[in-house]
């Protein structure tokens, strides 16, 4: 019983310390980042707060991070366009610790999307609660920041390409970013007008835009705004996003 309290214990934890701005442990700002490939807007400070009353081993890892057409994402280990320092620290309690974070890769033209992962080391919850859990359990909190690096003159627009309906009155988008920089779709306008030219504008929190909501300049990206975001707006729709 008493292991099976402290797993539950642990998961807790760990769900606390994912959501930013949460009442975890570790805190860690800013939770995204925005600079440019060169110059001196290439570089950002990360701030990692340690919240708790024992002293936390944090490493900052890196990952260059590709999205899909689906606002799926795919991370690979990055060693050279990004580095941050300290990569490890000890912070004690209720401190917390400045990492410089800086962009070494190529000054060029194209978007680049990064993941800086904040992970603190192994907590031996054993130890931490005395020695009697009856097991051995290890648990380490990870949170997730992204940084996107563009040239300060890029610039995004977002092309609707195609409207469709879902056979439960979703409406389906198929976009295009037809600039060269970012387009983040969470502080988007998302605009439907029906036959008539009436607009109906759907809240971009709501909307479906995928696990990250940003498009690269080039990028396609399916999305979904759900019928309930939209009711009463019935029958053929044209679209736009406004950012």
């Amino acid at each position: 019983m008493r292991l099976q309290l402290f797993a539950a214990a642990a998961a807790g934890l760990i769900m606390a310390m994912g959501a930013p701005g949460g009442a975890g442990a570790m805190d860690v700002s800013p939770m995204v980042a925005k600079i440019t490939p060169s110059g001196g807007g290439s570089s950002y400070r990360l701030t990692v707060r340690n919240d708790s009353a024992a002293p936390a081993t944090v490493e900052i890892e890196v990952y260059r991070m590709q999205v899909d057409g689906n606002g799926a994402r795919s991370l690979t280990p990055e060693d050279n366009d990004i580095v941050a320092f300290p990569v490890q620290s000890v912070i004690p309690p209720n401190r917390e610790q400045v990492v410089q974070v800086r962009y070494l890769g190529e000054a060029t033209d194209e978007g680049r999307m990064y993941l800086v992962r904040a992970a603190q080391l192994p907590i031996d919850m054993q130890a931490a609660t005395g020695g009697d859990a009856g097991a051995d359990i290890k648990v380490a909190f990870t949170i997730n920041t992204y940084v996107f690096v563009a040239p300060a003159s890029a610039r995004a627009a977002v092309e609707v390409t195609a409207v469709s309906r879902a056979p439960n009155g979703d409406v389906l988008l198929s976009a295009r970013n037809t600039g060269t920089g970012f387009a983040h779709l969470r502080e988007a306008r998302f605009v439907l007008t029906t036959a008539d030219g009436k607009a109906h504008e759907a809240p971009a929190a709501d909307v479906d835009v995928g696990e990250v909501s940003v498009m690269a300049g080039g990028a396609t990206r399916q999305i979904r705004i759900p019928a309930a975001l939209i009711a009463g707006v019935n029958g053929d729709v044209t679209a736009s996003i406004v950012l």
